[in-house]
Parts: structure tokens; sequence; C-alpha cells
């Protein structure tokens, strides 16, 4: 059911089926921690998610784009049908937050970046001072 309600959504928006899965799930997390007792702000699960979807946001592979939103879809119908755990989703939630503290590690400063071995591609070197 909820799979088609969410089918119907997408055929609705002309804008990408991505963005409108996206903003299906975000409209539904309130629903989803209520229905799951997990005692998070709104705002930071949909801060998990986002981070979720941005680990996806350099595919660009139609046919790996098609089957990433059917996953997301199914995964949504579970989740409204209650047929996952608390502690599916709490993994999941984790995944999104683990996500979002390390791409805000990699932002911070871009010497301790480079003592790291991490890479980034608009390094603000002007910033440190010697």
């Amino acid at each position: 059911m909820a799979l088609r309600v969410a089918g119907e959504q997408i055929a609705k928006t002309k804008s990408s089926p991505a963005v409108t899965l996206y903003r299906y799930i975000i409209k539904q997390v309130p629903r989803v921690l209520t229905l799951y007792d997990i005692s998070m702000e709104p705002s930071t699960a949909r801060l998990a998610i986002q981070a979720l979807f941005r680990r996806n946001a350099d595919v660009k592979d139609p046919r790996v784009v098609d089957m990433l939103i059917t996953k997301a879809n199914m995964e949504l119908e579970e989740t409204l049908l209650q047929w996952k755990q608390k502690v599916h989703l709490l993994t999941l939630l984790e995944t999104g937050m683990q996500l979002r503290t390390s791409a805000d590690k990699v932002k911070k400063d871009p010497f301790e970046n480079f003592l790291a071995g991490v890479e980034d591609e608009d390094e603000a070197w002007d910033e440190i001072k010697f």
C-alpha cells in the first residue's frame, strides 16, 4: 500500500524521482519515529536520511539510480508496515549520523586533512596561519 502511494506521489510530480522519494521519506519521519518509539528528534533523523541520500549523489547510471529508488521504496514500505524491528531503523539512522559526522570532520581543518591523508578538492589553504 505504501509503495503504491509512493509511486503515485512520484508520478504526480515532474521533478527527479530521487528528489520526490526524498521528500516523501522526509514527510514520513515523524510518523516512523512515533510508530517505532524512537527517542530521536525528527530534525536529527532528517539529517541522517539526508546523509544517506548524499552518499549516492555521485551515481549517474540511470539503471543504478532506478535500482536505488526501488530499494528505497521497498525499505519505506517495510518500515511503514512495521515489518522491521526497532534495531534495524536505529542502525540505519546511526549509519546516517556517522556519515554526517565524517563529512563534517573532513571540512574542518585542511592541514589535519592533509596529515590524515584525506583529499578535499576545495581545500582552503589560505586560512592556515603559520
